[in-house]
């Protein structure tokens, strides 16, 4: 991306590429007007190739008409929508930060994971402006019915101020598309997709919730959710949607957090949270008593920390692609409208009588006289103002002023000066009509090291400079010298000497050890009722000679409890236990096709009903479903697989 050559694009000045993907470019890019105004945003375009596909084409003008309707602090802003030679394009508001996909990412090079409660606060955001955009309606009220469709963290915008915001409702549901997702088509992200739309099921805005869910979660734990090595195999994970709650990654998270977050990620769209808004009051409950305005400026400055290398190199990177693209503008003409005008006073004269026309129209020496007469006064009148004016002295112009501002952004209260003169004190301090040239800029801070550094500012710019200050360590205790005076050259008699140092102790022993064991394997157990792993794995977490309330649980087992005795230290212990089956309950399947009607068979049996089918009982286990309408030309199989309690759906698409 560094090497990117600045250039002009319609009213628009390109000056740094951001990401290229399937369908669109995206671009840093300035627009200049008179006085020196100048706008940074984003500008969003379609690939040539792209272009030549008018359902591409629809899609991309239906996220314009989308995302224009939409103005939240939570919500990507868009600005300008048009065609550029062959290019469709999206102007739209420049977030200066990252997405939380390279937030985690970052995260996980320093082993590091983000605090609990700047997840909450994400999610908590993320909620709101979700709710703002389900409820959108039109001028009339009718309700736009907008569902995003695609929230993955890659969509999600972090501004180093700690703004969140959503972007990219390029695949949004809405009934202003023009575009219509053909049958059986899947669109998004298959890792961040609700059960019903991993399924082809028609959807709503509770499969918003479940992809936020997936989101939090994955920040919550720093690991991927449903992540698998195929689509395929994502998809039936995502179907089956068997979960543990985050605090079986991460213990360090309560349980009412657990709660909020599988209620989330519930299987079924009933038990989910059924608007955004309800899901952004739990999560600003747990937040209670901090504030998310409070949470936002600590989240601030822990981005600006983590990412101080990557905010200085963007940082040099616009500037020198805004001197170029500057200069660019420099270089085009002024437009001419003279020829407009000319051709507009010639169209005119063609309408109005001209004053010679008028007086050629007849005799009319009185009325010449008279004109003359009011000429003579006006010279008059505009030779005596003239006289006067000219003979006073007039004030000399003012200087057109030219300064900078700058704004200091530092992570703890400190004391800022400009050229040696103290300006403020804070975490933010902003200086006005900074004069062009170079200045020093300092910061001194109780039990920091002073911060330094000299800059240059031009005319008009505005300078914004974080900045993270290091504590002063302590110096290491330095032992007093010895008095050469009263230090003994000989050692002292073997009455007088100290007793020896004791032996060194002996190396502590292991912490006892549990090995858990069951048959089947991959059950989970909790000790003393949380989760510590599944079977089969060692734990050591235990004191010496206590004892640990154990349970073991696995899916279609009955759980099984027992007590276990830790040993004594270094020693190793082993609980062992056999599962017993649960009786299966019976599962359900709902069968329906996506146009007409059509005949059931259940495991090569014909039902008496046909579709739609909505809850028909059958064994837990492995069913076949046949769909036939001739006279339709429908004929389709699916193997299924029901669980236990559990009901399964699908819907068969035509083929035309």
């Amino acid at each position: 991306m560094g090497s990117f050559q600045p250039e002009s694009f319609g009213k628009y000045f390109l000056v740094d590429k951001i990401a290229v993907g399937g369908m669109a470019e995206i671009f840093k890019a300035k627009s200049f007007s008179h006085g020196g105004f100048e706008k940074l945003l984003v500008i969003k375009r379609i690939l040539p190739h792209i272009s030549e596909k008018p359902e591409f084409v629809e899609m991309f003008v239906d996220e314009a008409k989308v995302s224009v309707a939409l103005q939240h602090a939570n919500i990507v802003q868009t600005y300008d929508f048009g065609k550029v030679h062959e290019n469709w394009f999206i102007a739209m508001e420049c977030v200066e930060g990252k997405d939380v996909k390279g937030l985690l990412r970052k995260l996980a090079q320093r082993r590091r994971l983000l605090p609990i409660e700047f997840a909450v606060y994400v999610a908590h955001e993320l909620a709101k402006g979700l709710d703002y955009a389900h409820r959108r309606a039109d001028l009339q009220g009718h309700d736009l019915g907008i569902v995003h469709r695609d929230m993955s963290p890659s969509n999600v915008l972090i501004s180093y101020e700690g703004e969140v915001k959503i972007a990219d409702f390029g695949i949004a549901k809405a009934t202003t598309n023009a575009y219509n997702t053909k049958d059986g088509v899947l669109k998004g992200k298959f890792e961040y997709m609700s059960p019903e739309q991993a399924m082809g099921l028609s959807i709503d805005r509770r499969s918003d919730i479940f992809s936020s869910g997936i989101i939090l979660y994955e920040c919550l734990t720093g690991r991927r959710l449903f992540k698998t090595e195929s689509d395929i195999q994502t998809l039936e994970t995502i179907k089956a949607c068997d979960l543990d709650p985050p605090s079986a990654l991460n213990p360090s998270i309560p349980a009412r957090l657990d709660e909020i977050v599988m209620r989330a990620l519930a299987r079924q769209r009933e038990d989910r949270y059924q608007e955004a808004r309800e899901f952004q009051n739990d999560l600003l409950e747990f937040l209670y008593p901090a504030t998310p305005d409070l949470t936002r400026q600590s989240f601030a400055h822990f981005l600006m920390e983590l990412f101080s290398e990557e905010i200085g190199a963007e940082r040099a990177r616009l500037e020198e692609g805004s001197r170029m693209a500057m200069a660019i503008h420099q270089q085009e003409p002024d437009l001419d409208l003279e020829p407009e005008w000319e051709e507009q006073r010639t169209t005119a004269s063609h309408t109005m009588p001209s004053a010679v026309s008028v007086l050629q129209s007849g005799p009319r020496w009185p009325l010449l006289l008279a004109i003359g007469g009011v000429l003579a006064v006006l010279l008059m009148v505009v030779g005596w103002v003239a006289v006067t004016l000219l003979s006073q002295p007039g004030p000399s112009p003012e200087p057109i002023a030219s300064v900078g501002q700058l704004l200091v952004q530092v992570s703890v209260d400190a004391q800022v000066l400009v050229d040696g003169q103290p300006v403020g004190t804070g975490q933010r301090v902003s200086v006005a009509d900074l004069s062009p040239g170079k200045h020093s800029l300092e910061l001194r801070a109780p039990g920091y090291q002073d911060w330094r550094d000299d800059l240059t500012v031009q005319a008009g710019e505005n300078l914004r400079i974080p900045v993270r200050m290091v504590e002063v360590q302590p110096e290491p205790p330095v032992d007093p010298p010895s008095d050469p005076v009263t230090q003994p050259r000989d050692p002292p008699p073997a009455d007088l000497r100290s007793d020896p140092p004791a032996d060194p102790p002996v190396d502590q022993l292991p912490s006892p050890e549990i090995s858990f064991r069951s048959s089947p394997s991959g059950a989970s157990v909790f000790v003393n009722g949380s989760l510590a792993g599944r079977t089969p794995f060692t734990w050591s977490g235990g004191v010496a000679g206590a004892s640990a309330r154990v349970e073991y649980r696995l899916s279609g087992y009955q759980s099984t409890s027992f007590t276990a005795s830790v040993p004594q230290d270094g020693q190793t212990a082993s609980e062992s236990h056999t599962l017993q089956a649960e009786a299966k309950q019976p599962g359900h399947i709902a069968v329906n096709v996506s146009k007409g009607w059509a005949y059931v068979y259940i495991d090569g049996k014909k039902l008496e009903t046909t579709t739609p089918l909505a809850n028909h009982e059958v064994p837990a286990g492995a069913h076949s479903i046949r769909v036939v309408n001739e006279a339709l030309g429908i004929d389709s199989t699916q193997n299924v697989s029901v669980e236990p309690g559990g009901r399964t759906e699908r819907v068969f698409f035509k083929v035309d």
